[in-house]
């Protein structure tokens, strides 16, 4: 009998098994490093098809970062939350056009912390691109994607930039768990990270997505309403209550833990 082959799994397809932990909640930090420069206190960032002034500035004060959309007020938006606070955490979009270096320097400049340089047909233009960046203008993190196999993220790494993001292409889809495991083993390599920019529809699949060895995931519209702050790891009543021990004989009273 023939075996049918499997290409991968997507996160609809995998399911954590939970088990037995020493940890305790208050032990417990979310936080993640996109870059050595860069930490986030939630996995997340803000995908730029829903970034506005006001989503990237929620997203902030969260102690996440959400990427500006490339063109319009961008960069006037930019100046806008660095003045605010210097501290803020700006990411950009940055399209790989022939002035693609100049704009991510200028973008960078005004305050940006993070480009996401958007690949498209011509990688080697793109390469080289994110090659002056990651030499010339430390300390900017820098993201590249989409990126559907290892060995187009192998070549991004090979130019010194912080992350590469998952996510299919036209012509190519991608096993959203099978490709992220893939690329993070090449990451580890380089020191990077990955980032799962696509298929982010449930607070499950963000953990997932980290099981696999993404440093934090893209998320939009499908996860994230008018405001963030009501919607990053949301959980629903009978998810709480399932979430709580249930079916079990409690000899005595946990010192660090009540039912609500």
């Amino acid at each position: 009998m023939m075996e049918t082959e499997v290409a991968g799994l997507s996160l609809d397809q995998v399911l954590l098994v939970p088990s037995e932990s020493n940890v305790l909640p208050n032990a417990v930090s979310l936080a993640t490093n996109l870059s050595a420069d860069v930490q986030e206190a939630l996995p997340v960032i803000g995908a730029p098809v829903m970034t506005d002034l006001g989503m990237a500035q929620s997203f902030a004060e969260n102690g996440a970062l959400a990427v500006l959309s490339a063109g319009g007020t961008q960069l006037q938006d930019v100046q806008t939350m660095v003045a605010e606070d210097e501290a803020t955490l700006v990411g950009v979009e940055v399209l790989n056009e022939v002035d693609a270096f100049e704009t991510a320097v200028m973008l960078h400049a005004a305050g940006a912390k993070l480009i996401d340089f958007v690949l498209d047909d011509n990688l080697d233009q793109a390469i080289e691109s994110l090659r002056l960046l990651a030499q010339q203008v430390p300390p900017l993190t820098i993201m590249a994607g989409p990126v559907a196999d290892a060995e187009t993220a192998r070549r991004l790494f090979e130019t010194g930039i912080d992350l590469v993001k998952v996510a299919p292409l036209p012509c190519q889809p991608v096993y959203t768990v099978t490709t992220t495991i893939a690329v993070a083993e090449v990451a580890s390599e380089f020191d990077a990270g990955v980032v799962l920019g696509a298929g982010i529809r449930y607070s499950g699949d963000i953990v997932k997505a980290l099981a696999a060895g993404a440093v934090a995931v893209m998320v939009d519209t499908d996860i994230i309403g008018d405001t963030p702050a009501d919607d990053l790891f949301q959980i629903t009543a009978a998810g709480l209550a399932e979430s709580h021990p249930h079916d079990v004989e409690l000899t005595k009273s946990a010192p660090n833990y009540a039912k609500q």
